[in-house]
């Protein structure tokens, strides 16, 4: 299969890598440094999962020109490039392209839709504990490693099952969903309390579990958004909120936020995919989301701020 990945982050890198390993013809879209290292040494994979190599002669572009078109992208940009990255993978879409977005959060579909068309876009969430360690060199850490995707429908469509076959062929669990929506809804549960306490407090996970208000603050969080994907029509079991709040407190030591990354690092965040969707969707369908109402307006002052610079 003809993949492109759009862009060679720490999602894209790694699960790009894997894919090519395993035979695929990849193009990973890179720039600046972590271009250059890739068209110097290859791309290098660290993994517990997969085991470590490298993708000798990696295809790594900075641009595309429309000599080439994939049969699959992998959509794994952070949701502030969107604008840019829509524009420079267009040269790549064919009439018969499926643009898979593994973006974190609710949003990355609709945009891809306006400009590709809804029958283009198909749903998904990526669950890896992955970075980019130094340009061109990307780690997985073990644990969980799967990529959940699906048609809007919850058919299992041709096309769906070419993909699981590629990817299960590649070494990579992946899983045809039926109910994709229930997929995004269940992890921006979990990364919308994640990112958000660990941001509005600039702490550790520790630190905030272990404090009892931000600890209620986090189950109030939780809470305020499974009632909104319940109001918006997404099945979510009963006692999300609960069995999430017991996996944090259980896993609380290992658990790290990209967005409170970012956030430390001065970079744009992804806030109006995650909580600021959370606060727009309750609005929508009036559910109170005050936690997360809060939680988008104060971390958008540092948000327009990186945006600037």
């Amino acid at each position: 299969m003809r993949v492109l990945v759009m862009a060679a982050g720490s999602v894209g890198g790694y699960f790009g890598g894997v894919l090519a390993k395993g035979g695929n013809e990849v193009k990973f879209v890179a720039r600046n440094e972590n271009l250059a290292q890739i068209k110097a040494n290859g791309l290098v994979v660290q993994s517990a999962t997969t085991g470590s190599f490298v993708v000798e002669s990696a295809d790594a572009v900075d641009s595309l020109d429309g000599g080439w078109q994939a049969d699959l992208v992998l959509f794994c940009v952070k949701s502030y490039h969107n604008e840019v990255a829509i524009e420079q993978m267009k040269p790549a879409i064919g009439p018969n392209t499926t643009i898979l977005t593994l973006q974190n959060g609710l949003g990355s579909a609709d945009e891809l839709s306006a400009t590709f068309g809804e029958d283009a876009v198909m749903l998904g969430a990526a669950y890896v504990e992955a970075e980019r360690l130094s340009p061109g060199v990307f780690a997985e850490h073990g644990g969980t490693c799967r990529l959940v995707f699906g048609e809007r429908d919850g058919s299992w469509s041709e096309r769906g099952l070419n993909i699981l076959k590629t990817f299960n062929g590649a070494g990579i669990e992946g899983i045809l969903s039926d109910d994709v929506s229930a997929t995004l809804w269940t992890k921006l549960v979990f990364i919308s309390a994640l990112s958000g306490i660990t941001c509005i407090c600039r702490s550790s996970m520790v630190e905030a579990l272990d404090n009892p208000s931000t600890a209620d603050l986090t189950l109030r969080i939780l809470e305020e958004t499974t009632n909104v994907g319940r109001a918006a029509g997404v099945i979510i079991p009963t006692d999300m909120a609960q069995t999430t709040m017991a996996q944090f407190q259980r896993d609380k030591a290992d658990l790290v936020s990209s967005m409170h990354m970012d956030l430390m690092a001065g970079r744009p965040l992804e806030l109006a995919n995650i909580n600021g969707a959370v606060a727009a969707i309750g609005k929508l369908h009036g559910v109170a989301t005050p936690v997360n109402d809060f939680i988008t307006s104060c971390l958008s002052v540092a948000h327009n701020r990186a945006t600037q610079t």
